[in-house]
């Protein structure tokens, strides 16, 4: 019985990832890599604090100099919406808990065709406690913001990598 387990082991240990259909998503394959695809995108934001923060964040994870491509191929446009929503409310009406959700809508357009190639929504939140005092609560909302815009961002990032990465593997 223990030669058998210890054959098996041995077996599986041998075999490549590939025979079990794994392949990693950021690989590169021939002339094809998700990074590159990526590193092909310019946002269009909102140009508010919250669309600014989210573009850069995305620019930031799509290549390694943080810069839109020039005449970028693929833009990708996104109009986020933000809200908050109290959770824990005091007997004396104050607020001491609050929620921030962001709900990204976005899609990805291939620039010489107006062609629109995917079309999702992120969505991300966070909550915060609220004290007393006031300049606490703009600081705790500010950082909740900032998390869940790079939260956002990276969904979108990975929302991206996996169309192109199915879109590669389907010869499309």
């Amino acid at each position: 019985m223990k030669r058998l387990a210890a054959s098996l082991i041995a077996l599986a240990l041998m075999t490549p990832l590939g025979a079990c259909g794994f392949s990693p998503l950021y690989a590169e394959r021939g002339d094809f890599a998700v990074t590159g695809e990526l590193a092909q995108i310019d946002v269009n934001a909102p140009n508010d604090a919250l669309g600014r923060d989210i573009k850069f964040n995305l620019l930031d994870t799509f290549s390694s100099s943080g810069n839109p491509p020039p005449n970028a191929p693929y833009v990708l446009e996104i109009a986020p919406v933000l809200y908050s929503e109290d959770v824990i409310t005091e007997r004396d009406a104050d607020v001491t808990r609050q929620n921030i959700a962001l709900l990204v809508p976005f899609r990805l357009v291939k620039t010489d065709t107006r062609e629109t190639l995917l079309r999702s929504t992120s969505r991300s939140r966070s909550s915060y406690n609220r004290v007393q005092s006031e300049y606490a609560n703009i600081v705790a909302n500010q950082d909740a913001q900032e998390r869940i815009a790079k939260a956002a961002a990276n969904d979108i990032k990975l929302q991206l990598s996996i169309y192109f990465d199915r879109a590669a593997k389907n010869g499309s």
